[in-house]
Order: C-alpha cells, then sequence, then structure tokens
C-alpha cells in the first residue's frame, strides 16, 4: 500500500457546531448579534431554540432593535415548610382584598434594580455563583415579626443581616469590574407580608400575621433575575380568554400570554378597554379587559441562577434537599418547552416560547418620566468639623483679647461674632468641610438636581454646610433653621447648646429665612430623650415638614438624621439604641440620602451623583527634617 505523502497546506481545524456557545450558533443562523445577545437574555441563557423561538416572536417588538438595557435584582428567597406557609398566607391574604404584596412572592431584597448590557448576562450569574463559593452555608436566618397599620413584614435579626449584606456588597464590587454599577440594599433586610392596604384590612391582616411563625424551618437561596426594562410601573395582567383583533389598533390575546398595563388605566377606562403590551411578542395594542385577570407582576421575570445559602437540617429532616448550585435547564431544540418545569407554556404562531417558573416578588420600580416628577428629599450630614478635628481649639486659637487666630491651614479663615464659649457646643466647620460642602453643591448641579426648599439644623456647622452646598448648586433658597433636627440629645447632657440666633447668621452673612416660624422651637425640645423617642420625633417633624412645603427638600443635619428621619417614614422600624450609635459611626461627613415620593410611598433610594471620600491626613512638623 502506497504511503500518503505529507500535505503542506493541511485544512485548517474547524470548530465543531457542538462547541459552538449560543451566541455562535445564533449568529452563524443569521441572527444580528445584538438581537442575539437580547433573546439570550431574555430567555436566560436556556438554549438555543429558546433564543431563536423568542426572536420569531419579537419580530414586530419595536424595541427590538434599541440599546435598552435588562433590569437585574438579587434576591433572598425561603423554600421549604416556611415556603409554603407564606404561600398560604398570600392565598388567604388575597381573600380579604389586594395589597401591594400581592404583586410579588416572599424575598428579601439584597440588590435593588440595576441594569446591564445583555453581553454580561451569562457573566453575571458566573459572579454570583463565584461570591457565593467563597462563602460556607449558614444554618439558618433568623425573622423577627413587624406590624404597623401601613406594614407588615418579617425583618431580619441582625446576626444575619450583616451577612447578608455582605454577600450583597461582595457582589455589587465583582460586577463594578464589569462596568456594571448597583448598590447594595441600604435599608434594613426585610421581607414584606402586606402593604398598601386600606386601613380597614389592618385589623384582619394583623390577626392573620401574627398567626405566622418567623422561624418556621427554612432553607434561603440566591435568585438572580432580570426584566424588560419597558416594564416598570405596570400592572400585569393573565389572558384568559382569546382574541382576535377586529380593528387595526387592537392587540391579539393569546391564552397565557401575559399582558403589562399602565397603573391606574384600567381604572379610567370608560369602555372597558385599555391599551398594554404583549410579553409574549412585545407588540402593543387595545385589549378588553374583561378577557384578562390581574395577576402578580412578577411572573414576566426571567430566572438567571440560584445559589443556595443555608443549610437548616430540620428542612433535611422533611425532605428538602436542594443542590447549591442551580440554573434554570437548557433545553435542546427537540424538546418541548411545555414539558418543562411543569409550567403551563402559552403557543405563539405554531411554536413554544418557555419562561422560568417560581418567580419572585419585586419591588415596584418607577420609570424615569415619573421619578423626575415625584417629590425627593435629600438630607445629608454636615462637613468636618472643627473640633473632631483638632480637638481643644478653643484656648489654642483665641488670644487673651478674644481674637480669633487661623493656627492651621484647616481652621476656617473667619469665624461668626458670638461669645467664644458658645463655640465649645456648638463648633465651625473646617476649610476642608466647606469644601466638602460645595463639591458635592457642584454635584448636585451637574445632576440637575433641583431644590425649593432648604432646612438646617440649628447647629453651626450644619447652617454653614447648607450655605457652601447651596453656593456650589447656585441656589438662592433661603435656609429655614429648624432646631426640631437637632440630633439625639442624649449626647447633650450638659442640656442643649445656645445656637445663633438667625438674626445672628444673616448678619454673619448665611442667607437665613428670618421670617420662618420653626416647627419644633427650641423651648419645645425635651431635656432628655431615649432613641425611640429621638425617632419619634424626628418622624413627625419630617412629616410635617412635607405636609407644610411643595417640591424638592434640602435637610443638613446629623449623622444620625439620616436614619431618623427617613426610618418609619419609609416603612422600617425604630432601632435599639445600640443600633442608633453603630449607624452612626457608618455615616460619614457629607454623606447623603435621597427619599423619593412614589404610588407606595416613600422609599430611600443612592442619590443621583457620587459620594465624596478623603482619607486623614496627620499634622506636619517641619522639624522631623532637622534631626
Amino acid at each position: 500500500m502506497a504511503t500518503l505523502p505529507p500535505r503542506k497546506n493541511p485544512t485548517p481545524t474547524k470548530i465543531s457546531k457542538q462547541h459552538l456557545t449560543p451566541l455562535q450558533t445564533l449568529l452563524q443562523l443569521g441572527f444580528p448579534k445584538h438581537r442575539a445577545e437580547k433573546a439570550l437574555a431574555a430567555t436566560g441563557h436556556r438554549g438555543v431554540q429558546l433564543a431563536s423561538d423568542w426572536l420569531l416572536a419579537h419580530v414586530r417588538d419595536p424595541t427590538l432593535d434599541s440599546d435598552t438595557q435588562r433590569q437585574y435584582v438579587l434576591y433572598a428567597c425561603p423554600i421549604g415548610p416556611l415556603a409554603k406557609q407564606l404561600e398560604l398566607f398570600w392565598s388567604e391574604s388575597k381573600e380579604l382584598g389586594w395589597n401591594g404584596a400581592h404583586n410579588f412572592i416572599p424575598h428579601i431584597t439584597l440588590v435593588p434594580s440595576f441594569n446591564a448590557p445583555d453581553k454580561f448576562t451569562e457573566e453575571l450569574a458566573n459572579v454570583l455563583e463565584d461570591v457565593a463559593y467563597q462563602d460556607r452555608l449558614h444554618e439558618h436566618i433568623e425573622l423577627e415579626t413587624y406590624v404597623s397599620p401601613n406594614f407588615m413584614g418579617f425583618f431580619v435579626k441582625d446576626v444575619n443581616a450583616e451577612w447578608l449584606r455582605n454577600i450583597a456588597v461582595c457582589y455589587v464590587n465583582k460586577l463594578a469590574t464589569l462596568g456594571v454599577t448597583a448598590e447594595p440594599q441600604v435599608t434594613s433586610l426585610h421581607l414584606t407580608l402586606a402593604y398598601q392596604f386600606p386601613s380597614s384590612l389592618f385589623p384582619s391582616l394583623r390577626s392573620t400575621v401574627e398567626k405566622l411563625s418567623p422561624n418556621t424551618p427554612a432553607n434561603w437561596e440566591l435568585r438572580l433575575y432580570s426584566r424588560d426594562s419597558r416594564l416598570q410601573n405596570l400592572h400585569v395582567h393573565k389572558v384568559t380568554h382569546a382574541h382576535v383583533p377586529r380593528e387595526h389598533d387592537e392587540l391579539e390575546l393569546r391564552v397565557g400570554d401575559y399582558i403589562y398595563i399602565r397603573e391606574g388605566a384600567c381604572n379610567v377606562s370608560t369602555d372597558g378597554w385599555v391599551e398594554g403590551i404583549s410579553w409574549l411578542t412585545g407588540t402593543s395594542g387595545h385589549l378588553p379587559l374583561n378577557h384578562t385577570k390581574r395577576t402578580a407582576e412578577s411572573d414576566s421575570w426571567t430566572l438567571h441562577v440560584t445559589v443556595m445559602l443555608t443549610d437548616d437540617k430540620r428542612c433535611a429532616e422533611e425532605g428538602e434537599v436542594v443542590p447549591r448550585f442551580r440554573r434554570p435547564p437548557v433545553l435542546s431544540p427537540s424538546e418541548s418547552a411545555d414539558t418543562t418545569d411543569g409550567i403551563e407554556q402559552p403557543v405563539i404562531e405554531g411554536y413554544e416560547v418557555s419562561r422560568s417558573a417560581d418567580l419572585p416578588n419585586l419591588i415596584y420600580i418607577r420609570p424615569e418620566w415619573q421619578m423626575a416628577a415625584s417629590r425627593e428629599i435629600f438630607i445629608c450630614r454636615h462637613g468636618e468639623r472643627v473640633d473632631f478635628t483638632f480637638g481643644s481649639w478653643i484656648p489654642y486659637c483665641f488670644e487673651s483679647n478674644g481674637c480669633y487666630v487661623r493656627r492651621d491651614l484647616n481652621m476656617p479663615k473667619e469665624i461668626p461674632a458670638r461669645n467664644i464659649q458658645d463655640f465649645q457646643n456648638d463648633c465651625p466647620l473646617t476649610t476642608v468641610g466647606e469644601m466638602q460642602a460645595n463639591l458635592v453643591g457642584e454635584a448636585m448641579k451637574s445632576a440637575s438636581v433641583k431644590i425649593d426648599v432648604a432646612f438646617a439644623s440649628p447647629s453651626l456647622r450644619c447652617v454653614q454646610t447648607l450655605a457652601y452646598i447651596l453656593k456650589g448648586l447656585q441656589s438662592d433658597v433661603p435656609i429655614k433653621v429648624e432646631p426640631g433636627l437637632i440630633e439625639w440629645l442624649a449626647w447633650y447632657p450638659n442640656g442643649i447648646p445656645l445656637w445663633m440666633t438667625s438674626e445672628e447668621l444673616m448678619k454673619a452673612g448665611f442667607n437665613v429665612d428670618t421670617d420662618y416660624d420653626p416647627i419644633v422651637k427650641t423651648k419645645e425640645l425635651p431635656p432628655k430623650e431615649n432613641a425611640a423617642q429621638y425617632y419619634e420625633r424626628s418622624y413627625d417633624l419630617i412629616k410635617k415638614i412635607i405636609e407644610s412645603t411643595d417640591g424638592n427638600i434640602l435637610i443638613v443635619a446629623h449623622a444620625a438624621s439620616l436614619a431618623a428621619c427617613t426610618k418609619q417614614l419609609t416603612g422600617g422600624r425604630i432601632p435599639p439604641a445600640a443600633e442608633v450609635t453603630r449607624l452612626v459611626q457608618r455615616v460619614p461627613y457629607l454623606a447623603c440620602l435621597t427619599a423619593r415620593q412614589g404610588l407606595d410611598g416613600w422609599q430611600l433610594h443612592p442619590p443621583p451623583f457620587p459620594p465624596i471620600t478623603h482619607t486623614g491626613n496627620s499634622r506636619f512638623d517641619w522639624k522631623v527634617l532637622t534631626s
């Protein structure tokens, strides 16, 4: 047999089709890259078949070629006996009447909504698995019941909350390396049971909630979900009856599809018709409302990955055994979507479109156009203070004749004229503090923040901070000095400081509203108060400020004020005294918090501008260089 001679130009090795990624396969099929990435993201990377089916279904979707990013969210969700108990509670509470919690299933928010490009979808899931892999499984998460007239839920006890927050922080830090911006949950971690309910339902709901056992055996898992960003602020209705369009502006309805309907549209419809968007096709049109039934808005979200957080031995005893890492199953082209996960699958034009099961509740997110119209409260801590920076500065900076001498460049160039000893409990800002405040004001201006009314604690450092913020913002809004904004009075054992009057502040060059009648007069402040009384004082004050003003509010007060003014406003609970002190230690100079009003009440948000951070700077002694 003849020997084959060697070939000089062998045929290049071809990549086998079985080794192609789903994206490469879709590109070979002729789909544009941006569309292929969008389809894979929308279907949770569950295979080429589902992605191509999604693309065919959405061929008339007006956003198919847009560069709008999907929105993602990270939750901790219970499974096992606790989840079953909560599922029964959801069913019972729905019989009492719809409330905001019925849009969702039980969850604890760890990372609120954030945007990410479609090309990073699978990487977001990989990163979450890497973060969880570095942490051991905990035994359980402890919860405690909280009931108020406008909110009911389970709060995570501190022993577990810090651990969950660390996971969230680690995850968002890793996302930052991808160029994806996200923020961990800043409010107390909790599982919402009921909110946005009529006051008449309070007794019945309270009775039902109090029957729940928050520490029923449960395992907890991380879940990463995403949704189409168009679907903000929309209610979800499930199609119960088919409808064939009779006019060009009508939407075809297929049983099992989900329709997104603008909030309030159902109430204002005069003929029983509303406009909606089909989840299956992305197209919009008018539809008969009686062909649909409202359901949880989270049904339309996509599950990307599930990661176990706890290993509760009590669940294992009851047969609840779950692998630590799970992804929704990837379907091959030969698999039928309607046999997956036991889910009823809607069918469009002869082919199946699959969706993920067991989707969570999602926090209501307003669209950008409505965010701009919502009232906002910006609450800031004051800037760097002289006494915390230099210690006992008064004897050092005042001559025997009472003249002030600037001993350090970080000391103020000049200070208001007043009794020197009054600075003891009411010190001014440092030069750095003034610069910090001015930078924040400039950042507000760059972010197009509009301030309609401004309040300051009567402490000199707060008035100064607000004045410099408004200067950077280039705003001439006058400062309303409100004694009720003073921090927790437990930190003033020698009594309330003697503050400068509005007239004295005006004389010192501050644009103070001398006609402002304070909500809480200085003489009305209690000589002593505990943490709960301080939070109640702050909550009552912020409610009265909201009621007596219009537009956006800027408040400059103290480290404790950020939580004290917003905790109960946003449905939280009053923390114990030890937690108040701990929170204060984590609020740096010029820390800023945003509370935004919406249909679901006031909610906390990160400010629309970056924070300001600087390192410590020790005092330089030139003599060290002469030795």
